[in-house]
């Protein structure tokens, strides 16, 4: 693929997991790696093992559940001469909560940052890619969201939304080569569902569900952004990727 030298990337959530896979295939590209999280000791060890294999990343702390929390973002990058032509929403709340179990307070905590700052992300970051003439845009969105299991009966109908805003981006910015898309993961091992993933009796359930038959990792979900961040995937946009191993199906 093309390179992406001369790009700036910025990842949220991407100290560790899907955001930190991802992450380090734009930095591999030749991209400029700014790692996000709220989490100031992870990010800056995301941070040291991106430049330790020669990779070129510094770290932004921030908080998303705060209001403010993007324009500071955006200003704090924009003063060190740093702005995102790759914004890669990967940041989220996940709760596992049926119908009769979610809370006012899960509920607040998984709008907040599932969209809500999904909205801030797009209001601080977007403009700046429309005055430049390039953007990727990519929402990290879940299988949930068209097959939700009872246990995600919240968290899967954010990540929905998150989804239409992203599909309204594609169809109505209509920008030449700004494009808007999502990656779908599928039951990917990752330190959040680790727990669940690896109790034998929930694997075994999920990979009946699997055609291929086994666990995705983080680094299965780096492809698909490369892809549309790249030359080579200017022309996708609104597209709705799955990397879930047939999970959907």
């Amino acid at each position: 693929m093309a390179s992406l030298q001369g790009r700036v990337a910025l990842v949220t959530g991407a100290a560790r997991g899907i955001g930190l896979a991802i992450g380090t295939a734009l930095a591999e590209a030749g991209a400029h790696l700014i790692v996000h999280d709220r989490d100031a000791a992870a990010t800056q060890a995301a941070v040291d093992q991106l430049q330790q294999a020669g990779l070129s990343a510094s770290p932004l702390v921030a908080d998303l559940a705060d209001p403010a929390a993007p324009a500071r973002m955006r200003d704090a990058l924009a003063a060190d001469g740093r702005q995102p032509d790759i914004l890669v929403l990967c940041a989220s709340v996940e709760m596992r909560e049926s119908w009769d179990a979610v809370t006012e307070a899960s509920m607040a905590a998984q709008s907040e940052i599932n969209l809500h700052a999904t909205v801030r992300l797009i209001q601080a970051f977007l403009p700046g890619m429309v005055a430049r003439g390039f953007g990727r845009l990519i929402a990290i969105g879940s299988v949930q969201e068209a097959r939700p299991n009872a246990s995600h009966f919240y968290y899967a109908a954010t990540k929905a939304a998150q989804t239409n805003m992203i599909l309204n981006l594609a169809r109505t910015l209509r920008e030449p080569d700004i494009t808007c898309n999502i990656i779908k993961p599928g039951a990917i091992l990752t330190d959040r569902n680790r727990a669940v993933l690896t109790d034998p009796a929930y694997e075994s359930a999920v990979l009946e569900r699997i055609p291929l038959r086994r666990l995705g990792a983080a680094r299965d979900c780096a492809g698909a952004a490369l892809l549309l961040c790249s030359q080579e995937g200017a022309y996708i946009n609104g597209a709705e990727i799955a990397v879930d191993g047939g999970l959907g199906l």
